[in-house]
């Protein structure tokens, strides 16, 4: 292989025909005392790295709450409360404050959560109850 050295570049040719094309190679220069290849002696050397932004929005769960308020009968009043704080989020997340919006959007959660749970079980406290009365109506029409 030939090569032909430049300032800072090196040129080499392969003897091969099948790779006659010449190939730029960077030189490697000597490495000086403290300091990078290729920097000249007294300069900064400046190190960038990337800083990892998380570009995914919080979610804001307005659906949930808007769901957990109209449709779950407002236990306690925490479905408007979600409502109240899935809009907050979702204004914070306008406005770009990020962590604003997680803490709200964790608390409109949170909240359509324990919303969901405390109709649950008031729903199985009116099957309970239905079912006890009626079978007691049953019982009563054939002993009556």
């Amino acid at each position: 292989m030939r090569c032909m050295d430049l300032p800072r570049v090196r040129i080499c040719k392969s003897m091969y025909p099948a790779a006659s094309q010449p190939g730029v190679v960077p030189m490697q220069p000597a490495r000086s005392a403290g300091f990078y290849p290729g920097q000249p002696d007294g300069s900064t050397v400046v190190h960038l790295s990337p800083v990892n932004v998380s570009t995914q929005r919080p979610r804001d769960y307005i659906i949930y709450s808007l769901f957990s308020f109209v449709y779950m009968g407002n236990p306690f009043c925490l479905g408007l409360a979600a409502l109240i704080f899935s809009i907050k989020a979702r204004d914070r997340k306008v406005v770009g404050d990020i962590e604003g919006a997680k803490k709200h959007a964790s608390t409109a959660k949170y909240l359509n959560i324990a919303a969901s749970i405390i109709f649950g079980i008031l729903v199985l406290i009116v099957i309970i109850t239905y079912s006890v009365v009626l079978d007691r109506a049953i019982r009563g029409i054939r002993h009556g």
